[in-house]
């Protein structure tokens, strides 16, 4: 029987910056059709390696700890954008590669820094909670004859409130 495999080398942060850098910085050049396509395939690439390695570390943490939500989110993004088709033209090809380039820098900010946040973390870790509540909690899911939620639960209104002061703070909080 064999060993599963492992990773021998980390991942090369330093270029897969540069391939993202190339399409999200600013006053960039646009890439030629060529290029893009290169680049496209690129990030495609880098993003393939890089969630499984993110995805382990990631899963060390502990349930409800926001750093895991903020990563795991940035880790189904990724996956949402790898199965997204790009557009038939030049401009929307390049909006798809610019939204992979920013999936590979958010992984790369989680590899490198495992204490990374992103700045809606709080925000995403309060919503990931109340999601993990309320479709197991019999209190939540109470309805009426007609379908209607008839249920009151304290954790889901505290949980709620919770995902409410986060957002009002995120949306408070200046862009950098």
């Amino acid at each position: 029987m064999t060993e599963p495999a492992t990773r021998l080398l980390p991942l090369d942060l330093e270029t897969m910056r540069a391939c993202a850098y190339r399409l999200l910085a600013e006053g960039a050049k646009e890439p030629s059709p060529e290029e893009l396509e290169m680049l496209t395939l690129q990030l495609r690439g880098h993003i393939m390696v890089a969630i499984p390695e993110v995805e382990a570390a990631v899963l060390a943490r502990p349930q409800d700890d926001v750093l895991r939500a903020c990563a795991l989110f940035c880790l189904a993004e990724a996956r949402l954008r790898l199965s997204a088709e790009p557009g038939r033209n030049l401009s929307a090809r390049i909006a798809h590669a610019q939204h992979l380039a920013r999936s590979v820098q958010a992984l790369c900010d989680h590899y490198e820094n495992r204490e990374h946040q992103c700045p809606n973390a709080p925000e995403r870790a309060a919503y990931l909670r109340m999601l993990l509540h309320c479709p197991g909690c019999p209190h939540c899911r109470t309805m009426d004859d007609n379908g209607k939620a008839t249920g009151t639960c304290e954790t889901a209104d505290r949980l709620f409130e919770q995902y409410r002061q986060a957002r009002r703070s995120a949306a408070a909080a200046p862009r950098p």
